[in-house]
């Protein structure tokens, strides 16, 4: 069976047509690979018969177009880019917008260049963007893998020596002169840079003491400095056989303080806050307030199963953060209030003084009745 591939563009259409080789998993393939190419058409807008050829025609026009394209976008010229023999297909270009395909027979393919007594077998003239269109025709054959897989194109980079530079040689030699010149300049500004003088750090000169200044007596230390207005050893004041009182009763030092001093003890956590919420910003989205209530009631609920039932309602203003947490209670009756061990001291959050002082919270009434049942409504 015929298979036939097909890559349209709007201004040209590439059409394949071959069989498969047999094998089993083509067989099974809901698109079956075509390894052996019958024919090759290529359709150009405008162009009356389409250019048609065996395998040999395809990839001579494969290799063509593709390094033409690559020539064309780079703009560097490589004369030898057919190898030693004259390619079937040759690609020139006229003028900016206009490039000449021609096809020579498969005879002619060992001619080293196109005279007037070569056969030509097709001459077409495209625009840019008719040989565009054919670029990304041959594109899509290259990107199908049902369609010749052992076909691929080998580019190679362009060698160094096809590339000639926009500059002209004294305009890239500029730079490198001027910084030579600039470190000559600066090399001789820094030789003509008188030498600094170093000088050796002399001995301090010892200065006369003027008559009549009471130097007192010197430090047993060593150290030239004076102690002004000595104090006798025996405690007696200067000019006066009366013992110094100073000297005689020394003064008692402070008793050091005790380490066992009791430290300032913080507040009683079961009653939490003792006013929630009175420097946080009070949370007003109805939404949250609800969630919030929801996971109020669970906690609230779930520390209650493993407790005794209470004698007597108990209404307590509990403070809940984003997260849910329960940051600080406070009772709100009588009962409450005298209830030596409140059940909400479990869920309290602890420490209180990691979280953020002034952090969002929402405030709910919790009333824990007689049977157990706990109801839960926004303050």
């Amino acid at each position: 069976m015929t298979i036939r591939r097909q890559y349209s563009l709007p201004n040209c259409t590439l059409v394949l047509e071959g069989l498969s080789d047999g094998s089993a998993a083509s067989q099974l393939d809901m698109r079956p690979v075509l390894s052996i190419l019958m024919s090759a058409e290529c359709y150009v807008k405008g162009l009356g018969e389409p250019l048609s050829g065996g395998r040999e025609f395809f990839e001579s026009l494969v290799r063509a177009v593709s390094s033409y394209a690559q020539e064309f976008m780079s703009g560097v010229h490589y004369p030898d880019r057919y190898g030693p023999n004259l390619s079937m297909v040759q690609l020139h270009r006229i003028d900016g917008n206009s490039h000449r395909l021609t096809v020579l027979p498969a005879e002619a393919g060992s001619a080293t260049q196109i005279d007037r007594k070569t056969e030509i077998s097709a001459e077409v003239d495209l625009t840019t963007v008719q040989l565009f269109d054919l670029v990304e025709a041959i594109d899509q054959f290259f990107a199908d893998t049902q369609t010749l897989p052992e076909l691929s194109l080998q580019l190679t980079p362009i060698s160094k020596r096809y590339i000639k530079s926009a500059e002209p040689l004294a305009k890239r030699s500029l730079p490198a002169v001027v910084g030579v010149s600039s470190l000559a300049l600066a090399a001789m500004a820094f030789f003509l840079v008188p030498m600094p003088q170093v000088q050796r750090p002399r001995d301090p000169v010892p200065q006369p003491n003027p008559a009549g200044q009471n130097q007192g007596t010197p430090n047993p230390g060593g150290s030239g400095s004076p102690t002004p207005n000595p104090r006798p050893a025996d405690g007696l004041l200067p000019g006066n056989k009366t013992p110094n009182p100073e000297s005689s009763s020394p003064t008692p030092s402070p008793a050091p303080q005790s380490d066992a001093s009791p430290q300032s003890t913080p507040s009683s956590v079961s009653e939490g806050l003792s006013s929630p919420g009175a420097a946080a910003v009070p949370i007003t989205d109805a939404a949250e307030i609800e969630l919030l209530k929801g996971k109020l009631s669970q906690q609230v609920d779930g520390v209650l199963k493993d407790k005794p039932a209470v004698d007597g309602e108990l209404v307590y203003r509990v403070s809940v953060a984003k997260d849910g947490a329960i940051v600080g209670y406070k009772p709100q009756n009588s009962a409450a209030v005298d209830r030596s061990e409140a059940p909400l001291s479990e869920l309290l959050y602890k420490p209180i003084g990691t979280r953020p002082p002034a952090e969002p919270l929402a405030d709910f009434r919790v009333v824990i009745a007689p049977g157990g049942t706990v109801a839960v409504t926004p303050w």
